[in-house]
This record gives structure tokens, C-alpha cells and sequence, in this order.
């Protein structure tokens, strides 16, 4: 028998014949195929010709076969984008702008803003050559990203708000299902799934691994699936018990009604918290989007072009500890010993913030959004061979990506709590 190809719901002897001279042949060309400048072809062959004629690598579509296209208007719902950097490669800030452009429809794009946290070059007139929706900001001395973020949204005139980095590469129809989102719910935080580009290799492109953003009790962000819950091929929105804070969609009232950010953080590290903690506990909700997918080089230390302050990221994490852990700050304090004497400085504008906004409890948040960090709670450990933190030390090797505990929530345990907390969410609703 010949060899067939997948066209997504249908197969055919090959991707050319997946649309069986259907003139508009894109919903037939789908799974292996992709349609490509007008024509049915493989993905191989689509990527090479489309990343010749757009100037960007270009990305496979990793969307589930599920997703749709948004027929809301969203015209009320344009966008300020803020894309803060600091010692970006020229290649990267092109590509991020050229994905940008080729794959956003120009009208929900209210400008795209550049904030240059204190580079020598702006690289101000090679942004406005690619577009003139572009506006560059320039900060005469590294202020820091949470800093740079700030004083973009201080200068946004859209009613939505899209924080974007400047190493991404945006996919097909990115901004549509965010926005039906933000669109739908006014608190909410719409989150793309963030596919992942290797920090060493600015054209490849892979789908990301199912799951969901969460913290340890250190505040550090992990990604993690329990109980495997979360499919691939799953479309729907759904809800995450955190945010990596550097790429999502928000109404820009509800950005300004939570006091984003605590203006006594300083440079890199602890915006995703803060972001999380406001959301969620003053009367909104994180959402995945599968149907919006954004390529990111995900860094490690040694691949990062700036230097980050260890202290200073603790020192953060420590501020919002005060604020947004205070009845828990003992488990804080045990993963991260070293913030116990910090001087934080004055913290009563954010803790009358927390009152004036009602914001539930940590205790709340534990029982119905971060099951695992609730679990971890009584579990934790150092990874340390310091003798002073001796009673303290792990006792197993860590699970992957952890770095405060030797365990992980059993699959059965997680599944228990989860159907709980959707039992008494139906409760309340009905």
C-alpha cells in the first residue's frame, strides 16, 4: 500500500493532495501538512520557504487541533505592548519584531513599546524601520525589569496591555484568544503556552511540555503537571496556580487598580510572584490559553546577558514575604535563612494596598489554587552542606526542577484534593 500523510481529521497520498482541489484548502490542511503561501506542503518544507520570505525563524504551529478561530469583535480590546531589554542580540530583537508584525493583525495593535534599560544604543531608528507603531523609551541607567515594566505602562495608551520579551517569537493568531479571554473576564491574567527555543540555538522551535506555573516556598517559579492532568491536546483555557511574569495579557485598569509593581523591588526577581499573588488573591484568576503559543529562549544563568544580583533577588522576595506570607513567613525564612535579617525597608503602602483591595488570605490560595505548594508545606528542605542548616537538610535526591523538598505530591493524594476543590467551587456557584 502507499504511504499516506496525516492532513489532521483526513489522510491522502500526500500533503499536496490533503485539499482535493479545494481552492481555499487551509481547513484541509492540517497534522503533517501545513498550508503555506497558498498551497498545501510538509511542515519541513513550509518552514524553510516561509522563514526565507519573513526574515524570522518560523515556527511550526503547535496549536492542539482544537482551537478555533475567535469570532468576537475585539476591536474595544487593542493593545500597548511592552517589551523591556537589556544587552539583547540584534537577531533576537528583530526576530521578536518580525514574528510580531507578520503574525498579529495591525489593527488590535495600539503600539509596541521598547523600553532600553540603560544600553549605550536604543537601537531606536532599526525598531522604527520595521514598524512605526514602534516607541522607544530610554532609561539613562539600568533600572531593572520591574522598573523598565513600570514606566512602559506608564506611557501605554491601549486598554489591554501585552508584556512580551525580547527573545520571543510570537505564533500563529497569538493575541486573539488572549484577548477573548481578558475580553470575557476583566481580572483575569491570560497567559500564552510558551513554547521552548533553546538558549543556544535561535532557530529551533519545540511544542512545550503540558503543564502549568507554580512556586516553591522559596518563591522560585517551577513548571509542573501533577498527576498529569494537563494534555497536550487539551484547547481549552485553563487555570494556572501561577505566572513566569514576563509574557502574558491584562486589562490595564485592573494592572493600576493592584499597584503593580512594589516600586522598592529593584532589578530582576520577584515581579511573577507579586503578579500571582495580586490576581489571584484580590479577585482574579491566571489562565493558560493552549490556543496561544509564543516561542521563548528559555536562559539559564550562564547563557544570560547581564548580570543578576543574588541579594537583591532575595531581598525582593523578602518584601513581598512580608506582605503576602506574613502568617507563613516561618517557611519562608526556612528555604531562604539567609533573608532573615534583611532590612526591608518601609512595607505599609503595600500592606494597606492588601486591605484596601480585601485580598483573601495565603491560607485561601493554599486550599484552592496551589495544591502542591500546600502539600510542600510541611516537607521542606535544604539542598545544603552548610552545618548550621543541619536538622534541615534534604534527605533524598531533588525531583527535577525543585529546590525545597526531596518529594513530590503522590499522583493519588493530588487527584483527592483537586476534585475537592472543584466540588466546593460548584457549591458555591450553584
Amino acid at each position: 500500500a502507499a504511504a499516506e500523510v496525516s492532513c489532521g481529521y483526513h489522510t491522502a497520498s500526500s500533503c499536496s493532495a490533503c485539499t482535493a482541489g479545494e481552492p481555499d484548502g487551509e481547513p484541509y490542511c492540517r497534522g503533517e501538512c501545513r498550508w503555506s503561501l497558498r498551497r498545501c506542503t510538509t511542515r519541513e518544507q513550509a518552514d524553510r520557504e516561509e522563514g526565507t520570505v519573513t526574515g524570522f525563524p518560523f515556527p511550526p504551529d503547535t496549536r492542539p487541533l482544537g482551537c478555533h478561530e475567535v469570532s468576537a469583535n475585539l476591536s474595544n480590546f487593542t493593545v500597548s505592548i511592552v517589551i523591556p531589554w537589556l544587552k539583547e542580540k540584534w537577531e533576537h530583537m528583530e526576530g521578536t519584531m518580525r514574528a510580531l508584525l507578520y503574525f498579529t493583525p495591525p489593527k488590535l495593535i495600539e503600539e509596541i513599546i521598547f523600553v532600553s534599560d540603560g544600553n549605550p544604543d536604543t537601537r531606536e531608528k532599526e525598531l522604527k524601520a520595521i514598524s512605526d507603531k514602534v516607541k522607544v523609551i530610554a532609561l539613562p541607567s539600568r533600572q531593572g525589569l520591574i522598573r523598565a515594566k513600570m514606566r512602559g505602562v506608564a506611557e501605554a495608551r491601549a486598554p489591554v496591555l501585552v508584556f512580551l520579551e525580547s527573545h520571543v517569537i510570537v505564533n500563529r493568531d497569538w493575541l486573539q484568544p488572549l484577548l477573548e479571554r481578558v475580553r470575557l473576564n476583566p481580572h483575569v491574567l491570560a497567559m500564552p503556552v510558551l513554547d521552548y527555543i533553546p538558549a543556544t540555538d535561535w532557530n529551533s522551535y519545540f511544542a512545550a511540555a503540558p503543564g502549568h506555573w507554580r512556586y516553591e516556598w522559596n518563591f522560585n517559579l517551577i513548571y509542573t503537571n501533577p498527576a498529569g492532568i494537563i494534555h497536550a491536546s487539551h484547547s481549552e483555557p485553563f487555570e494556572s496556580p501561577g505566572t513566569s511574569g514576563g509574557i502574558f495579557a491584562m486589562r490595564k485598569d485592573w494592572f493600576n487598580r493592584l499597584g503593580l509593581f512594589d516600586p522598592e523591588m529593584y532589578e530582576w526577581g520577584g515581579d511573577h510572584f507579586e503578579l500571582t499573588m495580586k490576581v489571584w488573591r484580590c479577585g482574579g484568576k491566571i489562565e493558560i490559553v493552549p490556543c496561544s503559543r509564543i516561542g521563548h529562549l528559555f536562559r539559564e544563568v550562564a547563557t544570560r546577558p547581564y548580570d543578576v544580583s543574588e541579594w537583591q533577588v532575595v531581598h525582593n522576595y523578602a518584601r513581598l514575604a512580608q506582605v503576602w506570607a506574613s502568617d507563613h513567613l516561618k517557611l519562608f525564612y526556612r528555604v531562604k535563612p539567609q533573608a532573615r535579617f534583611m532590612w526591608l525597608g518601609d512595607q505599609s503602602a503595600q500592606l494597606k494596598l492588601r486591605e484596601d483591595l480585601r485580598c483573601k488570605s495565603l491560607d485561601w490560595y493554599l486550599d484552592n489554587v496551589d495544591l502542591e505548594m500546600k502539600w510542600e508545606a510541611d516537607r521542606l528542605c535544604l539542598w545544603t552542606w552548610n552545618p548550621a542548616h543541619f536538622l534541615n537538610w534534604c534527605k533524598n535526591p531533588p525531583p527535577d526542577g525543585r529546590s525545597t523538598v526531596d518529594a513530590v505530591m503522590p499522583d493519588d493524594e493530588y487527584l483527592v484534593a483537586y476534585q475537592a476543590v472543584r466540588a466546593r467551587a460548584a457549591r458555591e456557584a450553584a
